[in-house]
């Protein structure tokens, strides 16, 4: 994978079909995506949060990165699903997450991607992540959220079938 070079799959996002579970309705989940970082996710009961991103066709998710306020909001344990539709707070204690990472506040000002085994990240549909714990907070608050990989060019069947009628 040395020199590849990924991209940001913010296009990717098919934004209506995506949400996010406990966010505070002043400072919701579209906050991560207009690239301001005084804009921010905000939980809104506890430090927990449940964000499920659709996206437009099947994507390889190389890497993650994530910046947070440099508090005790920070989110220090999120758990990645692949390809789990209609995940609740419940599901997601109880089933085995796809990926676990552990966020230092280094990590979380930096804002450096983490790379995810790729493997058990090709031809995600969705991605649902849930922030489990933070630093101590009574709330979690992230100021960005970027995936990087690549969409899959895959073949639509449907233009094969038209074809396949055309003889």
């Amino acid at each position: 994978m040395a020199g590849r070079k990924f991209e940001d799959l913010v296009d990717q996002f098919d934004k209506s079909n995506s949400y996010c579970l406990n966010e505070d309705p002043s400072f919701g989940y579209g906050n991560l995506f207009i690239g301001d970082e005084s804009l921010v996710l905000k939980s809104e009961a506890d430090e927990q949060l449940l964000i499920h991103l659709e996206f437009k066709e099947a994507v390889k998710i190389h890497s993650i990165s994530l910046k947070a306020p440099k508090d005790d909001s920070a989110p220090s344990v999120v758990k990645l699903f692949v390809n789990r539709n209609n995940l609740g707070f419940s599901d997601v204690t109880d089933i085995e997450p796809t990926q676990k990472l552990d966020w230092t506040q280094d990590q979380l000002q930096s804002g450096t991607p983490v790379e995810l085994r790729f493997v058990k990240f090709q031809r995600v549909t969705s991605l649902t992540i849930f922030v489990e714990e933070n630093h101590g907070g009574e709330i979690s608050a992230l100021s960005s959220l970027k995936l990087f990989g690549e969409s899959i060019q895959g073949t639509n069947m449907n233009d094969l079938k038209s074809q396949g009628h055309e003889h």
